[in-house]
């Protein structure tokens, strides 16, 4: 008696089927920011929504990771890149010590002009941040600042939101010093 091959036949055609679908999806990153400045403050702050400035050409969604022409696979945060920055930005606040309201004398509010990531050659992956920050006084003038972060590790596509994570760390450290060195915070 000959066995029945069509249990294995649908098996063997659901795992390439599978592995069809999978190999041309966009990734889709879920972050998780944990806050960890080492700065002190004190005092109510408004964030208002960081506006992400996007590619050059103005066409990428809000959730899509800038990328080199050379990287055909797509990268998507799971929200929206300007609320990633927005929260992170409120916890490191929040961690040093400053009290979030939404009817606070002091703003802060700005642009990111690039969140890009990106493969250099075959063994290596860059993460590149650029922002601008504003802090608006009631009582006193308008503070601006910019920052910008560029971290390189080995090409894994597991850490990559751990690398992003850094460099959204390393820029928001930048501005969180220069803000408090000028008085705006």
């Amino acid at each position: 008696m000959r066995p029945n091959p069509l249990p294995y036949r649908w098996t063997l055609t659901s795992l390439v089927l599978t592995a069809l679908l999978c190999s041309g999806c966009p990734r889709v990153l879920y972050l998780d920011y944990q806050p960890s400045t080492s700065i002190k403050g004190s005092g109510a702050v408004r964030v208002d929504p960081f506006l992400y400035a996007g590619h050059p050409t103005g066409l990428m969604k809000q959730k899509e990771l800038e990328s080199s022409a050379q990287n055909a696979e797509a990268l998507y945060l799971s929200q929206d890149i300007g609320e990633f920055f927005t929260g992170a930005l409120k916890r490191e606040l929040a961690v040093a010590g400053y009290e979030l309201k939404p009817d606070a004398g002091r703003i802060v509010s700005g642009t990111i002009e690039h969140f890009f990531l990106d493969y250099v050659g075959e063994n290596e992956q860059r993460f590149q941040i650029r922002a601008t920050f504003q802090v608006a006084l009631k009582e006193a003038p308008a503070f601006s600042s910019s920052c910008r972060s560029d971290r390189q590790q080995v090409r894994d596509w597991m850490k990559s939101g751990l690398l992003i994570e850094r460099g959204v760390r390393d820029c928001l450290d930048e501005f969180l010093y220069h803000a408090q060195t000028a008085g705006s915070l």
